[in-house]
């Protein structure tokens, strides 16, 4: 038994993959390829253990049952769930921003287009410049948000990269109000730091021209 015992810690032995932390709304493209990675290396590691049943008998012990679970194809069974969850964040990201230039994919037009706002019960209120059309800025939000789940991009402080939010956005030729609500109470604070934040970072913008 002890012989036994020693090829069954071995076969344990296999380092399991760490998967990173991700973001707010869960892993980015490129950390599910990362964990995709991962979990590959690991079915190569597992699939060279030597048969550990087998091995055991030939040593004379009697194994009076057994069932059979192969680890590495369930390490290229996760694989391939996080790849696909990656091909899906890259397919949401065309789908949303297409051909849009770099300016309009990775900064939030809160920033590009926020000129002030308000905190209210479940969120904020933003007010934007006319410069854009309603449609055209929940596209344009909705561009954003994807392009921030293909990578960390250092987002710490962007209002958009929380999950659970709503938009309504209304206009006219003095502006837009903007409502973003976030439906998990616990983040309505949060929601209402990365706001002013962008809302800050919009004054800088403007001084700048």
């Amino acid at each position: 038994m002890r012989a036994l015992a020693f090829i069954l810690l071995a076969a344990c032995a296999t380092t399991q993959p760490q998967p990173p932390a991700g973001g707010p709304r869960g892993l980015h493209a490129s950390e599910h390829l990362d964990v995709a990675a991962q979990h590959e290396s690991a079915a190569k590691e597992e699939s060279r253990w030597p048969d550990t049943f087998a091995a055991a008998t030939a040593t004379g012990h009697s194994i009076p049952w057994f069932r059979s679970w192969d680890s590495a194809a369930e390490q290229e069974r996760l694989a391939a769930i996080h790849r696909t969850k990656a091909a899906a964040l890259q397919a949401a990201y065309e789908e949303a921003c297409g051909t849009r230039p770099a300016d309009q994919t990775t900064v939030s037009p809160l920033q590009r287009y926020g000129t002030g706002g308000w905190n209210t019960a479940t969120g904020v209120i933003v007010y934007l410049t006319p410069t854009v059309s309603p449609d055209a800025l929940l596209s344009e939000l909705r561009c954003h948000r994807a392009w921030m789940m293909l990578a960390p991009a250092g987002m710490d402080d962007c209002p958009l990269d929380l999950p659970g939010l709503a938009f309504d956005a209304r206009g006219d030729g003095e502006g837009i109000t903007l409502s973003i609500i976030v439906r998990d109470p616990a983040l309505v604070a949060e929601l209402q730091r990365r706001a002013a934040h962008d809302l800050e970072a919009a004054a800088k913008h403007r001084a700048a021209k």
